[in-house]
């Protein structure tokens, strides 16, 4: 019989989905300390506008990052830096994949600022890092899902893990819990009134059909003209009596490109501000936008396809959803208040990236 590969919850395991988000997620997730949070469908990502403070380029050939905030300052370095890069890489199936690629790296830099820097120099000042009794607890409860200690040893062997480095991870991820917990507590109960307009606003459900250009990454004003561009032609093939599927089928980078651009019903509060507005602006089902509707994550062409009254939503899940978008709110503002607070310095040519450009 085998067993299965032990999974912890980890940073690593969280790296920035690669995907184009559309739709508002409403779960709270780890991924929040990277501004984002997707679970590769068109689902939205939270972001910030907050920028790092950038040092001096380093030259040191052994230094990948310096990063110094009241924290104190911590190095990665060159070789852990493309050691990590070659893991990861090779776990989610992206060697050889230069764009990927790219995107790894500045994840692999921020979890190194963010998590590591940051979240864990507060959580130190806090008090709440994870105990050793909390470690031992969970390596128990993990170590009793297996016959023996020879089969344990074995899974964690398939995982390129020693006990040791099991028990580093282990507290990472209560350390992390804890962080979240910490930042989230400030986020306000919902009031009545705030609970009843929610779910006045989820009534009305509106079903919609978009087709999506992204532009390059860190895209310069040229490159973003030229995405623009490419979605006016196609919205002015869409007018001349050009089937919307079919566009969409041919020319969206979105997941939902295939099925012809579909996105189902959505309510208000699903889809980011600038999309909803305009999707609950088109009046009869067959409408589409005038223009390309711009997001952080492209320009969209959006049709209509249908419009009708959900059944009430239940007080205490409207409760539940307004208090988990405040929470994601309370734990982007101390993120955001932490990026702030620290200055980066980067090899740029070991890192090359942009830690400051937007994803789309």
């Amino acid at each position: 019989m085998s067993h299965p590969v032990i999974t912890i919850l980890s940073m690593n395991t969280f790296i920035q989905s690669f995907s184009a988000p559309v739709r508002v997620g409403t779960a709270l997730c780890l991924l929040l300390l990277f501004a984002a949070c997707g679970s590769g469908e068109e689902t939205s990502a939270q972001t910030s506008d907050v920028q790092y403070a950038m040092g001096e380029p380093l030259s040191d050939a052994s230094l990948a990052v310096v990063v110094t905030s009241e924290f104190g300052t911590d190095t990665l370095s060159t070789q852990t830096f493309e050691e990590q890069i070659q893991f990861a890489a090779m776990q989610f199936g992206i060697l050889g994949n230069a764009e990927e690629t790219r995107r790894l790296r500045k994840s692999i830099v921020e979890e190194f600022v963010l998590l590591q820097h940051l979240v864990f120099g507060e959580a130190d000042r806090l008090g709440l890092t994870a105990s050793e009794e909390a470690v031992e607890q969970r390596i128990r409860q993990i170590m009793a899902q297996f016959p023996d200690e020879a089969t344990f040893g074995q899974a964690l062997a398939q995982d390129n893990l020693t006990e040791e480095g099991l028990r580093e991870k282990i507290g990472s991820d209560i350390t992390q819990r804890a962080m979240l917990d910490h930042f989230a507590a400030t986020a306000e109960e919902p009031e009545t009134e705030a609970i009843m307009a929610f779910r006045e606003s989820r009534a009305e459900e509106i079903r919609a059909s978009h087709i999506l250009f992204i532009p390059p990454p860190s895209a310069t004003a040229q490159q973003k003209d030229s995405t623009l561009h490419q979605a006016e032609v196609v919205l002015d093939s869409i007018r001349t009596g050009a089937d919307f599927a079919e566009m969409a089928q041919r020319h969206s980078q979105g997941p939902s490109g295939p099925a012809g651009g579909d996105l189902g019903f959505f309510s208000r509060g699903d889809m980011v501000e600038p999309f909803e507005q305009a999707a609950y602006a088109l009046s009869d089902s067959g409408d589409v936008t005038k223009d390309p509707i711009e997001t952080d994550f492209g320009y969209h062409l959006i049709k209509l396809t249908g419009r009708r009254t959900a059944a009430p939503m239940d007080s205490s899940e409207a409760r539940q959803m307004i208090l988990q978008e405040r929470q994601r709110d309370a734990i982007q503002s101390e993120i955001d208040r932490l990026r702030a607070s620290v200055t980066v310095q980067i090899n740029p040519d070991v890192v090359d990236v942009d830690l400051n450009a937007s994803e789309e």
